[in-house]
């Protein structure tokens, strides 16, 4: 009887201690951007996943210790022949379930961390996540770079995660595609949010693969490069303070409402994405999307308006 009791209570204490470590996770976490000392502590919590979103060949010689190779892909040419399209649904579940995601798991993305873009690379995987209706996601702040600079373990062996139970459904509210974006476009509440530089705002140049230069109408300039301090004296690429990225919102011409609409675009979605990262899980805005086709898709369609040699910002 004193063996059975014994036993019963290591049970329901192992059993508290779980529940006490989750409910801990889950408020030392509260937001969708976690510290390397946060990670460091929760590195084999319950729950906890992983996902090295960097280089491979990085990946190969040193990562998190844990961490899922998880390149991709992110983003791959969807029916219409478009580089760079948020993947199938399903093959997005798959995806997933393969680097060991759950429906209860708290995922820590991170990549290279040396540059804003390398933030975006994280930002997209994130953005992926939330739209197929899982928010227990966040970014790991200033990458790999300020895990390695603050001394962690790291480690070669790659990660072989057991096969998760992810379930993900779009949610259409997290995405633009170019219908509603060409139809958003004569929408005078829609605030069009442009993540590339000022260069290729203002139409003086563009990458090879888009059509033509310049923005879309009325949209505001915030590009990716200036959301971190990557690069600033050989600093990782940790996000700006909140106090800077809201002043940042205001001189950018964002309303101050955080029911404003409002879709993010880039040259192809990745720099979109950092600009939907901070708009909407870093200072709140609730009704943010991502222009999934971006300029890519934009430029190529004559139906879409453009313009350049001036700054999109214009009251209506």
């Amino acid at each position: 009887m004193h063996t059975f009791r014994a036993k019963l209570t290591g049970v329901l204490t192992a059993l508290i201690l779980i529940g006490c470590s989750s409910a801990a996770l889950a408020q030392a976490a509260p937001s969708h951007l976690v510290s390397v000392e946060w990670l460091a502590a929760n590195l084999k919590a319950p729950r906890v996943v992983v996902l090295d979103v960097g280089a491979f060949t990085r990946y190969e010689k040193e990562h998190v210790p844990g961490a899922a190779r998880a390149f991709g892909p992110w983003q791959t040419e969807n029916d219409a022949y478009v580089g760079y399209m948020m993947p199938k649904v399903p093959a997005l579940v798959r995806m997933l379930r393969g680097f060991g995601v759950n429906n209860d798991s708290f995922v820590v993305i991170y990549d290279d961390g040396t540059t804003a873009q390398d933030t975006a690379r994280s930002a997209r995987a994130l953005w992926t996540i939330e739209a197929l209706g899982h928010d227990r996601v966040a970014i790991l702040d200033g990458g790999f770079a300020a895990w390695k600079q603050k001394k962690e373990p790291v480690s070669s062996q790659p990660a072989v995660p057991w096969p998760g139970n992810f379930t993900g459904r779009l949610e259409k509210g997290r995405l633009a595609t170019m219908s509603e974006a060409k139809k958003d476009l004569r929408q005078p509440g829609v605030v069009f949010v442009d993540n590339r530089s000022p260069d290729e705002d203002f139409g003086f140049e563009k990458k090879s693969y888009i059509k033509r230069y310049g923005h879309l109408p009325h949209s505001r300039l915030w590009p990716a490069d200036f959301m971190t301090i990557g690069g600033i004296n050989f600093s990782p690429s940790y996000m700006r303070p909140l106090a800077e990225l809201r002043r940042a919102a205001m001189g950018v011409g964002i309303p101050a409402d955080r029911n404003a609409r409002i879709i993010t675009y880039s040259d192809q979605g990745t720099s979109a994405a950092l600009g939907y990262f901070v708009l909407h899980d870093l200072l709140g805005y609730r009704n943010v999307r991502l222009f999934d086709g971006s300029i890519l898709e934009a430029a190529a369609n004559p139906a879409v308006p453009m313009e350049k040699d001036g700054w999109g910002y214009k009251r209506r």
